[in-house]
């Protein structure tokens, strides 16, 4: 649910996905190539293609989280500067320790949601001034925090889709490595 919220929200615009494409275009690529090869006893109905079109979603997915994580940390950074309410400086103060925290897991696992992100919205509007507001539809930073990013959500797709290919462990572990994405983007 929360997925579908995200990718509706921060969409990739077509220069975006151009972009990516040809950046990690290869590496999805190859990743699929690995994948189709180690189909050895033809469990997966599947072309090296499809394959190669789930790890460019998983790309997609990982440029709208991450254009949701930039607009939430600079939001964050802006309140921490001008709110002087003391009020809403608790108010931001718990919405900052849940994104801090974000990464729990767990049965005590906390989410920044669509509603922490409306109050983080309103927060912004009443306090920052207008000219320094982030923008929601603000173009895709494709930094080096960006790059290990993604490298590590398509790592993760194909390795997700290996286990569903055969039940091999050298598919598992055979995969391409986050050494050899850094040879190949």
């Amino acid at each position: 649910m929360e997925n579908n919220y995200i990718c509706k929200t921060w969409k990739i615009t077509d220069e975006e996905y151009q972009k990516m494409d040809k950046k990690w275009g290869l590496l999805c690529e190859y990743q699929s190539w690995q994948l189709y090869n180690k189909n050895s006893r033809g469990n997966h109905t599947e072309d090296q293609t499809d394959i190669s079109q789930d790890i460019r979603i998983a790309l997609m997915k990982a440029g709208s989280y991450y254009k949701r994580q930039v607009y939430i940390e600079k939001c964050l950074e802006l309140c921490e500067e001008y709110i002087e309410d003391e009020f809403l400086y608790e108010l931001f103060d718990s919405l900052r320790t849940l994104w801090e925290n974000k990464t729990r897991h767990g049965a005590n696992k906390q989410k920044f949601g669509p509603y922490q992100e409306k109050l983080l919205d309103r927060l912004v509007r009443k306090t920052v001034p207008k000219e320094l507001r982030p923008k929601k539809k603000a173009e895709l930073k494709m930094d080096s925090k960006f790059t290990t990013y993604c490298k590590s959500i398509t790592w993760n797709q194909v390795k997700a889709m290996g286990k569903k290919i055969t039940r091999e462990k050298a598919i598992r572990v055979g995969q391409c490595s986050l050494s050899e994405c850094d040879y190949l983007i």
